[in-house]
């Protein structure tokens, strides 16, 4: 006679008896594989919801970051326009390449938790130095310096985290989200206030911008108190398999020990082990090829909303729309959009179609772009037209390639230099946007030369990163870390062959 299998509830699996690996029927229990098949989406968003506040505080730490980096690539008030050195405006991005680098290689000394209330410190502090003060210069440096720093120290432990943190079948979407979304979200919020903001008003965009900052890092303080959860991987790496489980079970809605417990605990068990022999020159030489090419993704990502971006909107606008601020907030919004649906799909489409998508569409819309400035006579009216709703349309799709660079990061390399090589792809990132923030705009007439070169290389760029996706990125869809992680090495494995 066989024994009946349990069954899952409309919240998930029913307890193991007594929470005893130990206890009868416990094994039949451990023996089941979870099937995302059963139960409602809702109810798997809502069992699985305390992976995604687990990073919630590095989220909204994110979301101040996105109001900097709008900042600094040209969305902001007419007075900084006017009184904004170059070094005021590429000082957020030197802060964020000096955090990451720290946060990928040190940021193991502190546990995660604490590492969290430090940056959401940081995004406090910063916050309220920039909003006390009408644009002076010297409080600007300082909040700049501390909130890219506070951005840089947490953006590779919180990939690497979302990786651990969530079940094989959440684990794209909660990477994107964690990232992508707030990122996105603070561009877009500088844009509105940027775009629409009373230039009689005492109180300045920038003051604004302090204070929402200081307000996200008070409400990231009580979040990473609160709700962040230590990695259980961490946990099983020191031997502390009770600790592990009990994190697990904190992991989901209600807090129990079910028979997925135990199946994540044993995928766990077989990632560390994996990686074991991964360590040092041998963890290098597994990670780089990935590493190369999540590189030139990240870069591609910089050059998507950078400073030129941002001037050929400017300019473009103000030709065909004068005085409106629509194609700013319309802008901001497409590419929200774009990241937001990009997201959502990681886990039921995959990696691959959003990113091949996205990748394609990018590099001719913004080969459209380009050709729209390639003329000898005096551009025309229809021309910037054109040229405005191509580059509206390219932000759309731009915000659904790079969705999945996120997830990708959190699953590509072995565990001993992944957050190590996190950090240097977010630098690249960095170093990308602060080279082409010292672009001088002045020395061609309008820019039209710089607009035109700068839209063409990015379009060969995207197109060659499409071709390349074709043959060297794997599909990670519902694997688990260990399984993401072989998929990478066999690619390259292939590709060799």
């Amino acid at each position: 006679m066989q024994t009946e299998r349990p069954t899952a509830t409309a919240t998930g699996f029913q307890p193991i008896p007594n929470g005893d690996p130990g206890a009868p029927g416990a094994e039949v229990h451990r023996e089941m594989i979870y099937q995302t098949g059963q139960g409602t989406c809702c109810n798997q968003d809502r069992r699985n919801q305390p992976q995604a506040n687990a990073i919630g505080a590095a989220a909204l730490i994110f979301l101040s970051g996105g109001l900097h980096i709008a900042w600094s690539i040209g969305f902001d008030s007419l007075l900084a326009e006017l009184e904004v050195s170059s070094h005021l405006r590429i000082s957020w991005f030197v802060a964020a390449i000096v955090g990451a680098l720290l946060g990928g290689f040190f940021s193991q000394r502190l546990t995660y938790k604490q590492l969290m209330q430090l940056c959401a410190m940081l995004t406090v502090i910063g916050g309220v130095v920039m909003g006390v003060r009408s644009f002076n210069a010297k409080a600007m440096f300082v909040a700049r310096y501390l909130n890219g720093f506070a951005n840089g120290l947490a953006f590779a432990p919180t990939l690497a985290m979302a990786g651990e943190l969530s079940v094989y079948y959440r684990r794209g979407t909660t990477a994107s989200a964690g990232e992508q979304w707030p990122t996105a979200l603070g561009i877009f919020v500088q844009i509105v206030c940027s775009a629409s903001w009373d230039t009689e008003s005492e109180f300045t965009v920038e003051q604004f911008q302090g204070v929402l900052s200081a307000i996200l890092g008070v409400i990231a303080i009580c979040m990473a108190w609160l709700l962040t959860i230590e990695s259980p991987v961490d946990m099983l790496h020191r031997g502390d398999e009770q600790a592990a489980i009990d994190a697990l079970s904190r992991l989901h809605r209600p807090r129990a020990v079910t028979a997925e417990t135990y199946d994540q605990l044993d995928n766990h068990r077989t990632y560390l082990a994996h990686n074991q022999p991964m360590r040092g020159l041998r963890g290098w030489t597994e990670a780089l090829p990935a590493l190369l090419h999540l590189c030139l993704l990240r870069g591609l990502y910089a050059m998507s909303s950078s400073m030129l971006v941002a001037y050929t909107l400017s300019y473009t606008s103000t030709v065909v729309y004068p005085g409106n601020s629509g194609p700013f907030v319309l802008f901001g919004l497409l590419r929200l959009v774009g990241s937001c649906a990009s997201a959502f799909a990681l886990d039921t489409l995959g990696r691959k179609i959003p990113l091949l998508l996205g990748l394609v569409m990018a590099g001719g819309l913004a080969a459209g772009v380009a050709s729209r400035f390639v003329v000898s006579e005096l551009l025309r009216v229809k021309d910037m037209r054109m040229a405005l709703w191509l580059l509206l349309l390219y932000q759309l799709f731009a915000g659904i390639a790079f969705g999945p660079s996120s997830a990708y990061l959190s699953e590509a390399f072995p565990r001993s230099v992944k957050r190590q090589c996190i950090a240097l792809a977010y630098a690249l990132e960095m170093i990308i946007q602060l080279g082409i923030c010292r672009v001088d705009l002045s020395r061609n007439i309008d820019g039209i030369d710089n607009i035109a070169g700068f839209f063409f290389s990015l379009a060969a760029l995207l197109l060659a990163e499409f071709l390349c996706s074709v043959w060297c990125m794997p599909e990670t869809k519902m694997t688990t870390l260990r399984q993401a992680q072989i998929k990478f090495r066999n690619f390259v494995v292939s590709q060799q062959a």
